[in-house]
């Protein structure tokens, strides 16, 4: 059995069609499909109605899987599009200076610095704890600012540069979204101390390559046709911090001379974590491979936003040829014996505690039919990723440290 088509999810493939397409009739939403690639595709779903503009979603993988992931993927979007007042918390800049819990999430200084503010957020709840806590809209729905809520008086001219929906994830269930969720924010740290390391401190540490698949094995040949979709060998690092979930990035070996693209994929599972940068790697490319690409000049335009700025450039130019050596070998497992869905959740909750952090999650939206929209914010996690897109940010607190520890190491 193919372990990687099956990881963190609780229905079926074929129950997780029938499910999105029972929700996609109820809300009037007709889906078109359109499907990029031969083997290892990108799907493209347009949700379109009477009442709303398309809205897109993209799926990775091979057809069946891309094509699920691509519907829940634009329905997510079109529930994120959807910004409600209930339960929303109006909070002061002081809460946020007198909680332990931000002490060293540095990024909300800029709207702490703010006095006599009333700051939208909404509540997280802490599963482990059984407590909860405020996180500003603005930092986790790109665009609030456009359409605040009249009470919310804050500035967010510099805090929106490092908003990002990352940890907002759909599930044909709330454990599948929430599963999805966790994984990726500490994907996002992860790749965000990755940029730091490399490209923005030059701390030039041996990479961590992982070790050819033989052609038996279900992952070595999904490899073998992700290279063959691109036309390029693929290197596949693993980029793990100090969690138990393990991330890692794939890149072509000879990229575009123009623009360097690089999947990422994070699990408890390393085999699927491999899978989902595999995949996303091809995504990207046949997102940038199309004629008048919107995507491609999105990334050329990101470059051109950081001209002036050289230490975010080499980040966003992500410069391949400086991650070919020296490196490690990592070997990845045969098989994984994948735990329930609850299980791997409270290993992650459990594995964050132990490192400090707290988790909180907040359910945007659940339909009686169980499928899930929930947004999960672990405060202090590094955010830089988001130079990728051509914002201007520098390193929150947790970066920093990389550039300390150099000066120690080299003092």
């Amino acid at each position: 059995m193919d372990r990687t088509r099956i990881a963190e999810r609780e229905l079926s493939a074929d129950e997780a069609q029938k499910r999105i397409l029972a929700e996609l009739r109820f809300l009037g939403l007709e889906p078109s499909i359109r499907t990029l690639g031969r083997k290892v595709v990108s799907v493209l779903a347009s949700l379109g109605s009477n009442t709303h503009e398309p809205i897109c979603g993209a799926g990775k993988g091979y057809p069946d899987q891309a094509r699920i992931g691509a519907l829940y993927e634009a329905l997510e979007h079109y529930w994120t599009e959807d910004l409600s007042a209930k339960d929303i918390h109006f909070a002061t800049a002081q809460y946020f200076t007198e909680t332990k819990l931000f002490n060293d999430d540095s990024v909300l200084q800029l709207v702490c610095d703010q006095k006599d503010t009333r700051i939208a957020c909404r509540t997280y709840k802490c599963p482990l704890q059984d407590t909860h806590f405020h996180y500003p809209i603005a930092l986790t729905l790109p665009g609030y600012p456009e359409r605040a809520f009249e009470q919310d008086n804050a500035n967010y001219c510099a805090l929106r540069r490092y908003s990002s929906n990352s940890g907002t994830a759909i599930g044909a269930s709330y454990n599948e979204a929430l599963l999805h969720a966790t994984n990726e924010c500490i994907e996002r740290d992860a790749v965000s101390l990755f940029l730091l390391n490399h490209f923005y401190y030059e701390n030039h540490p041996p990479q961590r390559r992982v070790a050819r698949l033989r052609q038996s094995d279900i992952l070595g040949r999904l490899w073998t046709d992700a290279e063959r979709e691109i036309g390029a060998e693929i290197v596949l690092l693993e980029i793990s911090n100090e969690f138990q979930a393990r991330t890692f990035l794939a890149f072509p070996a000879t990229p575009d001379t123009h623009i360097s693209l690089y999947g990422t994929g994070c699990s408890l599972d390393p085999r699927h974590g491999a899978w989902r940068a595999l995949t996303e790697l091809v995504q990207l490319h046949h997102a940038v491979s199309q004629s008048q690409s919107q995507y491609r000049q999105h990334l050329i335009n990101a470059q051109r936003h950081l001209q002036r700025f050289p230490r975010l450039l080499r980040c966003s130019q992500f410069h391949t040829p400086s991650l070919l050596s020296p490196q490690h070998s990592v070997v990845l497992p045969d098989a994984w014996d994948e735990r329930p869905l609850t299980e791997q959740i409270d290993q992650l909750l459990q594995d964050l505690q132990r490192h400090g952090r707290t988790l909180g999650v907040t359910t945007l939206h659940q339909t009686a039919l169980g499928t899930t929209l929930v947004n999960v914010v672990i405060p202090g996690l590094e955010r830089f990723f988001i130079v990728s897109s051509g914002n201007v940010v520098i390193p929150q607190s947790r970066g920093r440290r990389l550039e300390k520890n150099r000066q120690a190491t080299c003092a």
